[in-house]
């Protein structure tokens, strides 16, 4: 987080009085073996993740203000590949309501959902103002962030959506990003979205992404779906991606890559009985890699669930899919358990194939992959468990492989009030 809005979120919590101050605490001890270069060697990392919300805070001029924070640390004990300790921080910011709640502002680490914003986490702030009757708009600006293991995503950015919100189900929005990455234009999209509850049966969404600075269509998502019973959802959509619009304009990357991707399908969801679950589903690709003008690619799956037990407490799941591709593809399988022995103990088992069309690049011959994988945790006492995973597959990356793990783990909740006459 900034200086600036470190400073002010100090300045906030000296000055102001909270009465509830929720604090999530999780820790995660886990062992496991670690081959790379010709040895095994063993990694204990221990996690620690923390969620701090102070709400009902008391300022003069402000409704509803509150405080959230929330960030993750590790320990890496043992062998690590790399250093011994590192961390991020997910968000933290400080929210409250203006001039009886018409504005709302929010400044620190944030995510920007909605529109062209995608799901863009930023160092700065924004502003939501009602403006008439279910229509506001929303404006954000600050410095992109960076997430710990990811790509730079540019120096600045900003941006503002205009939406007109008539119900939950009901939403139209018009929106558009600005990013630059030093001095230059990164990305700059327009974007449109929409959900209409057309009748209590039908609902229609729609989702269009245009690069301003390419004017193509960055990607772009049509869908009905349909729910004549309550037993029974039916959903038809249409998807188009371009994948070199999804990296930044200044990323010599982007002039590698021109392919569009169109999907266009169906999915079934069906609840013959309480106990059964079975989702379907199919559809035609064009466009994509290994596609060309010669033919289409598909894409199908079927999945079904069964659950037994007076209190559902065995779950039996049956798993296919499959992907062709002019030239490549795969089939898969699987079969899975998970069964409740007891209130505290659980245990899972997971089978998984892979069959490849056509080998790996420089594993020829290797087509078949499997994994089998088992699980057994036990919460013994409130907050804590204890979990062991043992792992064994033979894929094309290895002969065959046999992993065990243990985790062990702490969660917890801690809720405070204060209370006032």
């Amino acid at each position: 987080m900034g200086r600036s809005a470190l400073l002010l979120l100090l300045a906030v919590t000296s000055t102001a009085r909270a009465d509830t101050v929720d604090a999530t605490v999780s820790t995660l001890i886990a062992g496991r073996q670690d081959p790379r270069d010709g040895r095994v060697y063993t990694v204990v990392p221990v996690y620690e993740t923390l969620t701090l919300t102070v709400g009902d805070v008391r300022l003069r001029h402000v409704d509803d203000l509150r405080i959230v924070v929330s960030g993750w640390g590790e320990l890496a004990l043992g062998d690590p590949r790399e250093g011994l300790a590192t961390g991020d921080l997910d968000v933290g910011f400080i929210e409250g309501k203006l001039l009886d709640r018409r504005f709302v502002l929010r400044i620190g680490r944030q995510f920007v959902f909605g529109g062209a914003a995608r799901a863009r986490q930023i160092d700065g702030g924004s502003l939501t103002v009602r403006l008439w009757r279910g229509l506001a708009v929303n404006a954000y600006g600050g410095a992109p962030v960076t997430p710990r293991f990811a790509t730079q995503q540019g120096d600045a950015i900003a941006g503002a959506r205009l939406f007109w919100r008539r119900s939950f189900n009901t939403e139209l929005g018009l929106s558009f990003v600005h990013v630059l990455d030093k001095g230059r234009v990164a990305r700059e999209d327009l974007g449109a979205d929409a959900r209409w509850q057309a009748h209590p049966t039908l609902a229609l969404t729609d989702y269009a992404l245009l690069s301003l600075t390419e004017l193509r269509l960055a990607e772009g998502d049509l869908a009905a779906t349909w729910q004549p019973l309550r037993m029974l959802e039916v959903r038809a959509d249409y998807r188009r991606t371009a994948p070199d619009l999804f990296l930044p304009r200044s990323s010599i990357l982007s002039v590698f890559s021109q392919e569009s991707h169109d999907e266009a399908g169906a999915s079934i969801y069906l609840r013959p009985h309480a106990r059964v679950r079975l989702t379907a589903d199919y559809h035609v690709i064009v466009g994509a890699a290994g596609v060309d003008a010669a033919g289409a690619g598909n894409r199908a799956g079927v999945k079904l669930n069964v659950y037994l037990g007076p209190a559902f407490e065995t779950s039996l799941g049956a798993e296919a899919r499959l992907l062709t591709l002019p030239g490549n593809g795969y089939t898969q399988a699987r079969l899975y358990l998970i069964h409740r022995i007891l209130p505290t103990l659980a245990i899972t088992l997971d089978a998984d194939a892979i069959v490849l069309e056509q080998p790996l690049t420089g594993y020829a011959g290797q087509t078949f992959s499997f994994t089998g994988a088992g699980t057994l945790g036990w919460d013994f006492h409130p907050g804590w468990r204890v979990v062991g995973t043992a792992i064994g597959d033979v894929t094309p990356f290895v002969e065959r492989r046999l992993e065990g793990m243990v985790k062990l783990v702490y969660n917890q909740t801690f809720h405070v009030r204060e209370e006032r006459k």
